[in-house]
């Protein structure tokens, strides 16, 4: 109901109120029939019209053909035999990622790993119910056949030496308690009372240390090539036609193995791939083909055109204002396929298997005529490697980059990958000044388990050294042979190693100090003697190498820890301030 409406009359100012009332009537459709096939339909009586739009939209010029019903795929898979490292004669299993067994190396026995895991032995004495004064005698007695060792602690390194201080005379070594596994007991009275439940919590932390870190020491991986500052691996694999076959692969710069890292090597020996008789037995038999149907799906991506006409398109997206320049062909040729032939484009689905090889052997096409299209591989004819365009493609590298015939996933973690911080920097320069090539431990692995910054280390170093004292004399100059570099740079010294073939590599050198001392490498990555590097593995713009912890799971539910280094670009030439015959001024008397 509206609202009441106020009259007003001039001569009386009389005050009325009138009340309007507001009706609706609804009005409801009244079908002719009880079928609405015929509403439904939308028939077209103009059948002239459509045919003018169709000739306006140029459809009589488009050839006939019938849009995808169901793909048929049949296919041929093969398992991944193993790895080696370069040089080795016989391929190792897969136990997890590829990362893991090929990039893991022994984890640094610093401090605080050898007690945390003696921290771990005294919880498992407690699990095979101990009392507490029970354990207490068993750990005195451990702590005098196995204590935590100091050796070795730079007197400068202020985390190992009060981690080291804090420890004496309380902690035990769990790293070599778990490494003397099967060996006698301490001889002691509380020990020999529960020798069965002490050896069951040594056998337990052993175990334990194993999964969780593997070794401890300062063995490194297999598959590193120092010279090179490359992991270089081989896979073997089982080719679905030809039986075992060789894949060469090369880690990007994240040490990860993707697809694109591999390359076949199809005339190496096919005895070298063969983990062993038995396997080469199974790898004879041609693996049981896949077949499948599937319906495909139109190709998707954002910024595309609808598929009907007059259909409302999202303008987040507009590839129509892109304005190429008409020499840039490439954006030119991806705007023609965006914009015009994208809806003629399918997918179809295709899950692979992870560590597998898989070869597609037919592909049909049943369209909605019922004609049957066989879609052969784009790359299989054979062409010159400047005319040869393909994707997503393995190359075989000593057929001079042919496609191969198959497509493979590698048994990776990929982006599944959880990096700690770096445990080791080093960064190889170029020193154009000086004439050199230098290694900076920019930063390493303290004994405490942080990284320990070089320049710390320096600063530290310098501070025991004594102060320089220019002579006193009324000379105005001095004669300096040398100045001297920061203490955490190595020279890397050229030496030849053919002289034949003009081989040169970069040698660790030494540089001695003021008071007579020759620094030495702290991390892993530098250490060895003679450690060498390839003259051409350093560019002009240098190398820089990581040294990470990595975690990653894998498809059995199990989590992985390893130490990984990864080879990254550096920054360009740098400058040790390195002079030879200064001159310097003297202090007047």
């Amino acid at each position: 109901m509206t609202p009441p409406v106020m009259l007003e009359r001039v001569d009386a100012r009389v005050i009325e109120a009138l009340i309007a009332a507001t009706y609706w009537n609804r009005v409801e459709p009244r079908p002719r029939s009880t079928e609405i096939a015929s509403a439904l339909a939308a028939r077209i009586r103009d059948p002239l019209w459509m045919l003018t739009r169709q000739w306006q939209m140029g459809e009589f010029e488009g050839i006939d053909s019938g849009s995808p019903a169901y793909v048929q795929i049949r296919s041929r898979s093969g398992a991944v035999l193993g790895w080696r490292a370069p040089g080795q004669g016989t391929v190792q299993p897969f136990t997890g990622p590829l990362e893991d067994v090929v990039e893991t190396e022994s984890v640094t026995g610093d401090l605080a790993t050898r007690i945390e895991w003696g921290l771990r032995f005294g919880r498992l004495l407690e699990l095979q119910d101990l009392s507490a004064a029970k354990v207490r005698a068993i750990l005195d007695a451990f702590r005098n056949d196995y204590p935590v060792s100091t050796a070795g602690i730079y007197d400068t390194d202020r985390g190992g030496s009060r981690l080291a201080a804090l420890s004496a005379g309380r902690a035990v070594d769990g790293v070599d308690i778990a490494e003397a596994v099967g060996a006698q007991l301490p001889n002691d009275p509380a020990v020999t009372a529960e020798a069965t439940k002490v050896t069951a919590a040594v056998t337990a932390l052993a175990k334990e240390l194993t999964q969780t870190l593997g070794s401890v020491g300062g063995a490194q991986a297999l598959a590193w090539s120092g010279q090179q500052l490359e992991y270089q691996v081989e896979v073997a694999v089982r080719h679905p036609e030809t039986g075992p076959l060789l894949l060469r692969a090369d880690p990007d710069r994240d040490a990860a193995f993707e697809w694109f890292t591999f390359d076949a090597l199809a005339n190496s020996p096919a005895g070298v791939a063969e983990p062993g008789r038995a396997a080469v037995a199974a790898a004879v038999v041609r693996p049981r083909p896949d077949s499948f149907s599937i319906v495909p799906t139109f190709v998707n991506f954002r910024g595309m055109p609808n598929h009907r006409w007059w259909d409302f398109e999202r303008g987040s997206t507009d590839f129509g204002a892109v304005t190429p320049d008409l020499r840039d062909v490439a954006k030119l040729v991806m705007m023609d396929f965006m914009l015009i032939h994208s809806n003629d484009y399918f997918l179809v689905p295709f899950d692979q298997a992870v560590g597998t090889v898989c070869r597609i052997e037919q592909l049909l096409v049943h369209d909605v005529f019922g004609t049957v299209t066989l879609v052969e591989r784009a790359d299989k004819d054979a062409a010159d490697p400047g005319r040869r365009w393909t994707c997503f493609s393995v190359a075989t590298a000593d057929q001079n980059g042919k496609p191969a015939d198959f497509f493979f996933v590698p048994p990776t973690a990929g982006a599944l990958r959880t990096a700690s911080e770096a445990l080791e920097d080093i960064r190889l320069v170029r020193d154009e000044q000086a004439n050199y090539v230098w290694a900076i431990e920019q930063c390493a692995e303290a004994r405490d388990g942080r990284p320990w910054i070089g320049h710390e280390r320096h600063v530290a170093e310098i501070a025991k050294e004594p102060a320089p004292a220019p002579p006193v004399s009324a000379s105005p100059l001095w004669y300096r042979l040398q100045t001297f570099v920061p203490w955490h740079w190595f020279p890397m010294i050229p030496v030849t190693l053919n002289p034949l073939s003009g081989e040169t590599a970069l040698e660790r050198g030494q540089m001695v100090r003021p008071d007579g001392r020759t620094p030495q490498p702290l991390g892993r990555i530098l250490a060895g003697s003679p450690y060498r590097v390839r003259e051409e593995a350093v560019p002009r713009v240098g190398v820089r190498v990581l040294g990470e912890a990595v975690r990653s799971g894998w498809t059995s539910g199990d989590t992985h820890l390893w130490i990984a280094r990864r080879e990254l670009a550096g920054r360009g030439e740098g400058s040790s301030g390195l002079r030879y015959d200064a001159g310097e001024t003297t202090t007047p008397p």
